[in-house]
């Protein structure tokens, strides 16, 4: 079973145990147990009893995790979980980890390269792509598709997006 990362514990959640995990969406409510890991300390695996959403923040309540010390003894720990718990995200929505890796095309099938990290803005959420012309900047909107039978990203990107128009339009004024 593949683990993936899903947030960090930032902080408490009210005083019965609670804790407030950023970084992550509604996956965390699908997991049965979750992974916590941070560097330098033993890696701590807890069953999740339950699970909503807090303003910015996804809760978690885990076994074990019964107030608010010991909530706060988990800050700074990364959350992970089974990939297969996930299930899917559903129509036009995608997991982070389903798209990490995937080749980047454009809609002419020129090679951007492939998703190498991502952004979460609080808005558009952005990829960075890293391949043949160097690192690109790529938010995740309505010109962008997921291809997860081809494997790939197809980039339908208005002009300048790429800077490819910006590469022509300066070949156009060395010409005059």
């Amino acid at each position: 079973m593949a683990w993936v990362r899903l947030g960090t514990v930032v902080r408490p959640v009210g005083l019965d145990g609670r804790v407030g995990v950023a970084g992550t969406e509604g996956a965390l409510a699908r997991m049965t147990s979750v992974a916590l890991r941070k560097e330098g300390q033993a890696e701590l695996e807890r069953k999740v009893l339950s699970a909503g959403p807090q303003g910015r923040v996804w809760w978690l309540r885990l076994e074990g995790v019964a107030d608010r010390t010991a909530a706060e003894a988990l800050q700074g720990r990364e959350v992970w979980g089974r990939r297969e718990e996930m299930g899917e995200p559903g129509e036009g929505r995608h997991f982070w980890v389903d798209l990490d890796g995937m080749t980047v095309v454009t809609t002419t099938g020129a090679v951007l390269g492939r998703v190498a990290e991502l952004y979460v803005t609080g808005g558009v959420d952005v990829l960075v792509v890293r391949g043949p012309g160097g690192e690109r900047l790529v938010p995740l909107a309505p010109w962008v598709t997921v291809d997860r039978e081809q494997g790939r990203v197809v980039v339908d990107a208005p002009p300048g997006l790429l800077g490819d128009d910006e590469e022509a339009g300066e070949t156009e004024r060395n010409r005059t």
